[in-house]
């Protein structure tokens, strides 16, 4: 896994799922804090509330929405900025258009 920055007080092992806790874990992510749930010591799981979820699909979106209005762009001012190792990589690029 590539290194991940989570707040120390959000980590929860998955084991305390199995003994009762969840109600209190839930209860954070109600109050605006997310949970991490570790599994082998790992991050695995992320537990978010709704609201925090529909942001983060709002920014995927307006990430997407961006980097294709800079691609029509680069294609507009003849500004082709990208290679391509074989014809699917073109396709995917052409998608965005």
């Amino acid at each position: 896994m590539s290194n991940l920055t989570v707040p120390v007080d959000t980590l929860v092992p998955i084991s305390q799922f199995g003994r009762g806790t969840a109600s209190a874990q839930f209860t954070k992510v109600a109050n605006g804090r997310p949970v991490t749930v570790l599994k082998n010591n790992e991050p695995m799981y992320f537990i978010l509330n709704l609201h925090d979820y529909q942001r983060l699909n709002e920014m995927e979106e307006e990430n997407k929405q961006l980097r294709d209005q800079l691609a029509r762009q680069q294609v507009t001012n003849k500004e082709y900025t990208h290679s391509f190792d074989d014809p699917s990589q073109l396709e995917d690029y052409f998608d965005v258009l």
